[in-house]
């Protein structure tokens, strides 16, 4: 039996984590299919910061009608840049 979550995603939700406020989604990777998030671009906070491609499977349903991303600020930034060659 396969269970599932389906939780939405919008452009510009706040994304929350482990301390706080992390940024906003960007922009949503669909898969090939074009029916599924596969990762999600996330602009920090910070001005002038690199957005982050985090995998949608991470992302749970904020209680604020945001996201939350089960991760402290450094564990944000330890993920790839959303520089283009990944979307």
């Amino acid at each position: 039996m396969s269970t599932s979550t389906h939780i939405e995603i919008t452009v510009g939700a706040a994304v929350r984590g482990d301390e706080g406020f992390v940024g906003e989604v960007e922009q949503i990777v669909l898969d090939p299919s074009g029916q599924f998030a596969k990762r999600i671009s996330i602009r920090p906070r910070h001005e002038g910061g690199t957005a982050r491609l985090i995998p949608a499977a991470l992302l749970k349903a904020g209680p604020d009608g945001g996201m939350r991303l089960p991760r402290t600020l450094a564990g944000f930034e330890e993920f790839p840049p959303a520089d283009g060659r990944d979307r």
